[in-house]
């Protein structure tokens, strides 16, 4: 009788931790799920904020800006990473292959990543000859002012890009500035004006 108390017990223990085993799988199997968005951050003036130095002048990168553009808006569902903090002029090939690196990592089909407006077409168009799109839809977007200004566009564009992700077919990569979504392949800034335009490839039939 003891004998089947403690293998009653056991069996009992065993189904027990075997419940909470699944439990605990359902419950990251579902957080997985939720993630449906990641924004990926490198800086720029969309994230350029007030200095906070004693005596300072200067703007400083702070946090992706997006981080209180998708707060604010209650968007669900998403994660923000910080790739590197820097003006896109200091931005090197290390940085992009970094960015890189966290495009094929990420679980998300959705990324959205924020960037300074210089040399944001190289950076999109790195990322598009990498090959790490594929199965992914990457918005790459920036701000002509800081986030922190009343009269910035980076809310607006910053919206652009998520919504964008939303319906792109996979493997896309595009460029969003001024409510439009553009290939990156396609993608130049225009001098006079310096808004991004799409520029149709050149035709290769004879």
């Amino acid at each position: 009788r003891r004998c089947c108390r403690r293998r009653r017990v056991s069996l009992h223990a065993q189904v027990v931790a075997g419940g909470a085993e699944c439990a605990e799988a359902m419950s990251q199997r579902a957080e997985r799920n939720a993630l449906q968005l990641a924004v990926l951050g490198l800086g720029g003036t969309i994230d350029k904020d007030y200095p906070r130095t004693t005596m300072g002048y200067a703007f400083e990168i702070d946090e992706p800006a997006a981080i209180r553009v998708l707060t604010v808006a209650q968007v669900e569902g998403w994660r923000c990473e910080s790739v590197c903090k820097k003006d896109s002029t200091e931005i090197t090939t290390e940085d992009r292959e970094s960015l890189v690196m966290s495009i094929r990592r990420a679980p998300e089909r959705r990324i959205v990543v924020t960037h300074g407006t210089d040399t944001m077409i190289e950076t999109a168009q790195f990322v598009e000859a990498s090959g790490a799109a594929v199965g992914k839809s990457v918005a790459f977007v920036g701000a002509t002012k800081p986030e922190r200004f009343k009269d910035s566009d980076a809310t607006f564009n910053v919206g652009v890009a998520v919504g964008v992700t939303d319906v792109l077919p996979p493997g896309s990569v595009v460029v969003c500035m001024g409510g439009r979504a553009i290939p990156a392949a396609r993608c130049m800034r225009d001098l006079d004006s310096g808004r991004y335009v799409d520029q149709p490839l050149p035709s290769t039939t004879t």
